[in-house]
């Protein structure tokens, strides 16, 4: 038996036989279900595989032998966690994140334990978090630095250290420590604090520390780097050996944490920096704006105080940048379609990447993990119809094996392609959108599907609940309107204060495509998720002329409201955020459904979970309660125990097919 083959069976990535255009009940349970194999690393020593997948009862990790292509050990933690993440911190240990399930939500908790053992599963030990020291006390309150016993989260593997890795360790005020963690003893060496709160850490390769990112009480970003670990020199110089490059950012010194000094600040809306990584020169790599609508990938001298730019895409802001030990290697860009750019450095995981993108072309190629030498490597390859599959990229043989499939419930077949489409909106500005057409049939209705966010964006991509429509005989549009990020910055900041007005461009492409005589816009209802569910709501309110009917999932209603309830304004920069992101009072007031409920003439339907935070339950209580007084008329699915979106697989099934079912309502299909 073949090693593709084997493994399929033993890791149990077998497809199923459904094919699109069964029923609404066949096609909501394969887009409904969640992907059962959400993770594949493969061993330094590049010998082994871990498979994390999701069984009817918990989530495990299965490590498979590649040479014998045979299933080697099994580990599951049963009662004692569900695995959420794992990595191999050697090639016979490796390391879990594991979170619990109290039944309050269906989302699992996060306790902040780890918990390392052996391949084979032996000497299995909870290294961090409650419950990994001999005093476990849960009310102690002034806890020693080397106390594992506290929530800590991984946040740099140390390539080159076998026994060590390095975690953040939680403190209640927000200024976490980090610290070494042995994975063999669980004994922890205390390294610093954070001079800011809710630290995101910043290291090079090897893992020494180098900087901390964070949002401050103004909400801004917030740069500090950590002095010791710099190159000799840095941040010396006051003077720039051009004025042209110049990049002198106002550096002091934190008196309350020794060793950092404070970088640079980001005002909200203003850009912001994205420390990449440290190049074989020393000189660090940036994404940055520096005074220009398009983020760049600079090289920052922080012995000199210069920078020179090494990449700007004139039309989209980089997506993101890929590091190895090696150093950063790959740039990301989403102009519609994923394309990738490599820089010219020597880097071996580079030269992985290129095998694969090439093998690959026009699809989403993601390296998951490679061997030590860089000789192995898994990727994951996915497109608008390829939820995913998983690859082992084998440089001394020249080849590339499939491993298994990413979400085995969903059909590989059939599936609705994405068509990326551009257009002017009525002020002239450039708006980017997809298109999928409805799977066998011309002439269908068609579903706008704003995202959610505003500070997000659609990509191009295997979307299940795009493909669920585009099975029941819809169209989808799904519009990246201004407020949408990676298109600059004036194209994200629009939206501050102008929630409702940036919906003329969700107006704009319905009339675009209907002119294109791709769809009809006689025949449109909208469907959307949270900052979407706004738009669902807001939009037919503004346009009552435009739709057959809305669905709201997690909507806004109140914008006031989320000053005095919500996750957002108890997080750090939170109320800021609120005020910048909203305007005055009488702005937020004016953007606010609820306050123009009589204005809803469209048929309706709200979804809400009842334990979500970010968009309280109460308020779309109170939306229902404000069109039950005006006497409109509305279907409605509430789940007690789902927060911001549906995370159980049931009720995700459920609401497609109450989705399904209203859209027929009103919709020629």
């Amino acid at each position: 038996m073949n090693i593709c083959l084997k493994i399929f069976i033993t890791t149990l990535l077998v497809a199923n036989s459904y094919s699109v255009l069964s029923n609404t009940s066949e096609n909501a349970k394969q887009f409904g279900s969640l992907p059962d194999v959400s993770d594949v690393l493969i061993s330094p020593n590049g010998k082994y595989v871990g498979v994390k997948q999701k069984t009817e009862e918990t989530i495990i990790v299965k490590i498979i032998d590649l040479e014998k292509a045979q299933l080697f050990s099994v580990h599951d933690f049963g009662r004692k966690g569900q695995i959420t993440d794992f990595f191999w911190a050697t090639d016979e240990r490796l390391v879990f994140t594991v979170a619990r399930d109290y039944g309050r939500t269906t989302e699992l908790y996060n306790a902040g334990q780890l918990v390392a053992a052996d391949i084979d599963g032996k000497r299995t030990k909870l290294i961090a978090g409650y419950g990994s020291a001999s005093d476990t006390r849960q009310g102690k309150m002034n806890r020693a630095k080397t106390d594992p016993d506290r929530p800590a989260v991984i946040v740099h593997r140390l390539p080159s250290d076998k026994d060590n890795i390095l975690v953040s360790f939680f403190d209640n005020a927000g200024y976490n420590e980090l610290s070494q963690l042995n994975i063999k003893t669980g004994k922890v060496k205390y390294i610093t604090r954070s001079p800011v709160v809710y630290p995101n850490w910043i290291f090079d390769s090897e893992g020494n520390l180098m900087g901390v990112g964070s949002s401050s009480r103004e909400n801004a970003q917030e740069i500090f780097l950590y002095k010791p670990n710099l190159p000799a020199g840095s941040l010396d110089s006051r003077e720039c050996s051009s004025k042209s490059n110049c990049y002198i950012p106002p550096i002091r010194e934190d008196n309350k944490t020794p060793g950092w000094v404070f970088f640079k600040d980001y005002e909200f809306g203003k850009g912001g920096m994205s420390i990449e990584g440290f190049n074989s020169n020393g000189k660090m790599l940036v994404t940055e704006y520096m005074d220009s609508d398009k983020s760049g990938l600079y090289e920052y001298d922080l012995r000199s105080n210069s920078y020179e730019l090494l990449f700007r895409d004139p039309k989209v802001d980089i997506t993101a940048v890929r590091s190895s030990r090696e150093g950063p290697y790959k740039i990301r860009l989403d102009n519609g379609k994923p394309e990738y750019l490599f820089l010219s450095d020597s880097n071996k995981q580079k030269d992985l990447a290129i095998k694969a993108i090439n093998a690959f072309p026009d699809r989403k190629v993601a390296l998951t993990s490679a061997s030590s030498d860089r000789t192995r490597g898994v990727v994951r390859v996915s497109s608008d119809v390829n939820p995913g599959i998983y690859y082992l990229i084998d440089e001394e043989k020249n080849q590339i094996s499939p491993l298994g499939r990413y979400w085995s419930k969903t059909s590989y077949s059939n599936l609705a392609p994405m068509q990326v489409i551009n257009f002017k909106n009525r002020h002239g500005d450039d708006i980017q959108s997809y298109f999928t057409k409805a799977v066998g049939k011309d002439n269908a209705p068609t579903i706008v599907m704003p995202h959610g966010g505003p500070w997000a964006r659609d990509y191009w991509g295997f979307h299940p609940e795009v493909q669920f429509l585009a099975a029941e005989g819809f169209n989808v549009i799904q519009n990246n309107i201004r407020g949408s990020t990676g298109y600059g910055l004036k194209h994200t900041d629009h939206v501050r204060g102008n929630f409702a007005e940036v919906l003329t461009d969700m107006f704009d492409s319905i009339e675009f495509l209907d002119s294109q005589g791709m769809v009809n816009k006689d025949q449109v209802c909208v469907y959307g998720g949270s900052y979407g569910g706004y738009a669902a709501t807001q939009g037919p309110m503004m346009r009552p002329d435009l739709f057959k009917c809305a669905i709201s999932e997690a909507g806004l209603y109140d914008i006031n409201a989320q000053y005095s309830s919500g996750d957002i304004r108890r997080n750090r920069g939170g109320k800021k955020f609120l005020e910048d992101s909203f305007g005055d009072g009488k702005k937020a007031e004016d953007m606010s459904p609820i306050n123009y409920v009589y204005k809803l003439k469209t048929p309706f339907m709200i979804i809400h979970g009842k334990k979500d935070i970010r968009t309280p339950y109460k308020e779309a209580e109170a939306f229902m309660k404000a069109m039950d007084k005006n006497g409109i008329k509305y279907e409605k699915m509430i789940i007690e125990k789902e927060t911001h979106g549906f995370s159980k697989a049931e009720n995700r099934i459920e609401k497609m097919k109450r989705i399904s079912s209203f859209l027929n309502k009103y919709l020629d299909v």
